[in-house]
């Protein structure tokens, strides 16, 4: 259904866009219209056959490398449709300008002509501008690994803790840098530099196959944390964008992913607790539970009572989920647990930073209630990481890939 959406909403925006470049070069699309209508054709083809791959074939192809290169070209369909999609908002402008105009029985004021004018011409220049910026976002803006310092100030921290320090990485999705994996030096030297106390990953280390840990696995294994590094899983991990032959194969495959993510040092966490202690007697909880997510495709496999059993006494609690929506059905307002770290949303790898606020299309979806950065509810917190790879869309615009920083203070 969603395919059959798109592909629809693809011939409308070619139309709608015709249409727009008629009015607004008629000497231009006069002269030539026909070549015009060509170029559009031959775009519409190759985006529909392009998203028809993918919604037939992607859950298909056992070779990451192919998919990761199936989003470089999934990222073109992108790049010629959303100039389109943002010059049609432009074209509304002008529709809903005339309308008006036309329900009053009266003519369109010099304001109202001057707005038409700017919709129509001056809004194909603006909208063209997205194509330089969805380029850089691929080239570049994918590999701008960002450190984000955060400060929690945690009314129950003990004092030999304050000023702990521990590093989130998140959405990794190591299969779509099938042939980056070298950048990550970067991301390892990044880290180690911040000497932290307590490294963790929050989930979608792989977009489907342990194979995509294998050229991450010296870069990972340098990372280093005086406490350990410790790591849950998220909806990707599992291999469920991928359809299995048999049951038997899809479970290997996670024994063999969580064997990966063990050889590059990291702890997984499945329901599970580990007490950290300081130099004295007093100590804090990390939790890890595995995948819980709203929508019905996501594995639904948390079990926070079990996890909780070993650590139920210790005051501090910082648990590790994928989905942030788990906060809000299982932590706030409902445990003592006092930190949640999560990751899933990417900042949908698009937005804008405005002083100390981001702004992007996460926050139309009420699913992404929280999406990016700190939350507070009460005496409990919430950090959603943007993550630090891609999926799909084979690009990052103004949401910067991001190293966690959060110290502990109290």
């Amino acid at each position: 259904m969603t395919t059959v959406f798109v592909l629809i909403s693809i011939i409308l925006l070619d139309i709608v866009t015709i249409n727009g470049i008629k009015r607004a070069f008629p000497q231009f699309s006069a002269r030539y219209l026909r070549w015009i209508r060509k170029a559009f054709n031959i775009q519409t083809c190759v985006a529909v056959a392009i998203l028809l791959f993918g919604a037939v074939f992607q859950k298909r192809i056992s070779d990451y490398r192919i998919i990761a290169l199936y989003f470089y070209f999934f990222g073109g369909v992108m790049l010629l449709y959303l100039p389109k999609g943002m010059y049609s908002m432009f074209l509304l402008v002008d529709w809903i300008i005339s309308v008006k105009a036309a329900k009053s029985q009266r003519k369109q004021s010099k304001r109202s002509l001057y707005l038409c004018a700017f919709s129509i011409e001056k809004g194909f220049w603006i909208s063209m501008l997205v194509i330089p910026v969805f380029v850089w976002g691929i080239v570049f803006g994918r590999y701008d690994f960002t450190v984000e310092h955060v400060e929690v100030n945690a009314r129950n921290l003990p004092k030999e803790f304050n000023k702990y320090k521990i590093v989130q990485l998140s959405d990794i999705h190591m299969g779509s840098f099938a042939w980056a994996a070298h950048r990550f030096h970067k991301v390892a030297d990044l880290i180690n530099e911040q000497n932290p106390d307590l490294v963790v990953i929050t989930g979608d280390i792989v977009n489907n196959f342990a194979d995509e840990l294998l050229p991450f696995l010296s870069v990972f294994s340098k990372i280093n944390a005086k406490d350990g590094k410790y790591a849950v899983l998220g909806n990707h991990d599992y291999g469920g964008y991928y359809k299995w032959k048999q049951p038997c194969d899809s479970a290997a495959n996670l024994e063999a992913i969580q064997r990966g993510i063990e050889q590059m040092g990291f702890n997984i966490l499945n329901n599970q607790a580990v007490t950290i202690y300081g130099n004295d007697s007093s100590h804090i909880a990390l939790i890890g539970v595995e995948n819980w997510g709203t929508l019905k495709r996501f594995p639904k496999r948390a079990d926070l009572a079990r996890a909780l059993e070993p650590v139920v006494e210790i005051p501090f609690k910082i648990l590790l989920t994928h989905d942030p929506s788990f906060w809000i059905k299982e932590v706030d307002g409902k445990s003592d647990i006092s930190l949640t770290l999560a990751g899933h949303t990417h900042g949908m790898q698009m937005g804008l930073k405005l002083g100390n606020k981001r702004y992007g299309p996460a926050r139309l979806f009420p699913r992404f209630r929280y999406w990016a950065g700190l939350y507070k509810s009460g005496n409990q917190y919430l950090y959603v990481n943007r993550g630090l790879g891609i999926v799909g869309i084979p690009a990052r615009i103004g949401m910067p890939p991001e190293i966690t920083v959060i110290t502990l203070v109290n």
